[in-house]
């Protein structure tokens, strides 16, 4: 999510401890002496493990700067990862969730790259749910044809089918009824779902901000209105749910909390650990001045040469790719030099004899842009593919190469956030040129 917001999920909803986030805001992070961090607090990610009727369930929110919208891929890829660390089916057990800004949405082409991602193999996560907060002023605009040429600012969906709920932000109820209906339509069809939250900024462009200086009618309207809790609060009593006054002592309780830096979430589970969290102790405690021998036997890379150049019976090779296999055999036998495609796929071909699994992507990654690569080898007589490094020893890690779709940003933001997600796995994003 972007950072507007991003305290309140914090505190209540993700557990963090107040006191813990209002000594960062006074500068009292010994983390940020240690690496310099200096971002501001409403960034930073966090993590916590939050008890459910089901069991304890993960929760991770990403960090996020400033750039707008470019944490969205990051997070699939990150979910996407944790989806594979899994040893069966974990589509129903891992969920993106991204919050949009209504302007940023439709606004930013990052968001179309990233929808277009959705259903591709090497990169679906099972669907996404999307809440878009439409506070209907994207920065200081609140003029729709400034902003976008459509209706909504969530047309953008429709590349991909997606389905948009549009939902009055000052209704909870609607809210939760509309939220269990996105989770239900996306555990059931896995496909991306929308949520348009139609709401308002009660403050302007930000905290400080003036608003009347530029949307004079609209925010003599948002002015007028009550706020969605004080909505609440008096339906509640009305209904007879809570005795008049209470929802005032509630909020007394809740900022007496606050103020003592209490955990504000009950259901917030103190040093659990469900799992899904990915370790990198042993990265964190390396040093990068130390001398590491990377030499690797003759016979090693024989061997796993050899494998890597087998090819299927009946698997029926281009002419000139197979004078490519030919010519990396003789390079094993010591009768030509070792070209940088034979090369590669040897250090492919160690690491994961080592137990690292790869993730190479990018425009052309099978074949290699320069034809070069052939980690990806095609029969001429069918469509089928046949790759050799998937197949050198019987339980070895995972080899992917993918060749993407022809987007740089979404790609390269989503296998970053492959990479923050799994340890043991050299992912490699691979620019054409």
């Amino acid at each position: 999510m972007a950072h507007r917001g991003r305290l309140n999920v914090l505190v209540n909803l993700l557990g963090k401890a107040p006191k813990e986030l209002f000594s960062e805001f006074e500068g009292e992070d010994p983390l940020d002496e240690r690496v310099g961090s200096g971002d501001v607090k409403y960034h930073q990610g966090f993590y916590s493990d939050i008890q459910t009727p089901g069991g304890p369930v993960h929760l991770s929110l990403a960090f996020n700067p400033s750039h707008l919208e470019i944490v969205g891929p990051v997070v699939e890829g990150g979910c996407r990862a944790r989806q594979d660390r899994h040893p069966e089916d974990a589509t129903d057990l891992v969920l993106p969730v991204i919050v949009h800004g209504d302007a940023a949405f439709i606004g930013q082409g990052v968001v179309t790259e990233t929808l277009n991602l959705s259903k591709l193999p090497a990169y679906g996560t099972g669907g996404t749910i999307h809440v878009v907060v439409n506070n209907q002023i994207g920065f200081t605009t609140s003029q729709p044809q400034e902003a976008r040429s459509t209706l909504y600012c969530t047309e953008v969906a429709k590349l991909i089918q997606a389905p948009i709920f549009h939902v009055n932000g000052d209704d909870p109820d609607a809210v939760l009824f509309v939220a269990q209906l996105a989770l239900d339509y996306r555990l059931t069809f896995h496909n991306d779902v929308v949520i348009a939250l139609v709401c308002y900024r009660r403050q302007g462009h930000n905290e400080a901000d003036e608003p009347m200086m530029t949307q004079p009618c609209m925010y003599q309207r948002i002015r007028e209105l009550p706020t969605t809790r004080a909505l609440y609060g008096k339906r509640l009593e009305h209904e007879g749910v809570i005795a008049p006054g209470e929802a005032d002592a509630m909020v007394e309780h809740y900022r007496t909390s606050l103020e003592a830096g209490k955990v504000v979430v009950r259901e917030f589970l103190h040093g659990s650990r469900t799992g899904y969290e990915a370790h990198w102790e042993r990265y964190l405690n390396a040093k990068p001045g130390e001398r590491v021998d990377t030499r690797i036997p003759r016979s090693t890379l024989v061997r796993l040469g050899t494998r890597a150049l087998e090819v299927p019976e009946g698997f029926l090779l281009h002419p000139r790719v197979a004078k490519v296999l030919e010519d990396r055999r003789r390079m094993l036998a010591g009768d030509l030099p070792v070209d940088w495609g034979m090369a590669e796929t040897l250090a492919y071909a160690t690491l994961l004899d080592e137990g690292y699994g790869i993730r190479l992507s990018g425009q052309d990654s099978g074949r290699g842009t320069f034809a070069h690569r052939h980690a990806m080898l095609h029969n001429q007589d069918a469509r089928q593919t046949h790759i050799p490094l998937q197949h050198l020893a019987e339980g070895q890690p995972s080899f992917e190469v993918i060749n993407s779709l022809l987007s740089e940003l979404a790609v390269l933001a989503f296998e970053y956030g492959y990479a923050t997600s799994r340890p043991n796995t050299l992912v490699i994003w691979e620019a054409q040129f």
